[in-house]
């Protein structure tokens, strides 16, 4: 897993914006999406920083032959094959999901707006629908 890959998936997992990332790292956003883009490296002083930001090391980091384990949200979102738009859309469907499954942690609402057999209804209703799709194209 190379640098970029790293340092996209670890701000995603802080819950902070690039914007931020860059600020405590003194870095300017331009910078800092350079080295999200693949497009620089940046100096160590900054590695390290953005490392300390990150809860990891330089090291780390930097040694593409070690990797994160993905959760499954990442692995749809950084390893799709679908176009990106559609990619975006089914991000934004697990945020909203994660809202109404009450596991936002930013949500402000009462621990989910669903009972827990509401919940495994909702999920049986997606489910179906997946498998009646599924079911159609072949």
């Amino acid at each position: 897993m190379t640098l970029p890959q790293k340092l996209e998936i670890l701000i995603r997992r802080k819950g902070i914006t690039k914007t931020d990332v860059a600020a405590l790292a003194g870095i300017t956003y331009r910078a800092l999406a350079n080295y999200v883009s693949g497009g620089r490296k940046p100096r160590y002083t900054i590695l390290v920083k953005m490392a300390e930001i990150l809860n990891t090391s330089a090291e780390f980091l930097l040694n593409d032959n070690q990797g994160l384990i993905l959760t499954s949200e990442e692995r749809f979102v950084f390893n799709a094959e679908s176009a990106e738009q559609a990619v975006n859309e089914g991000a934004a469907l697990l945020d909203e999901m994660r809202k109404v499954f009450g596991t936002d942690l930013t949500n402000t609402e009462p621990a989910g707006i669903l009972t827990d057999a509401d919940k495994r209804a909702l999920f049986a209703c997606m489910s179906e629908i997946y498998f009646d799709t599924k079911a159609r194209k072949n």
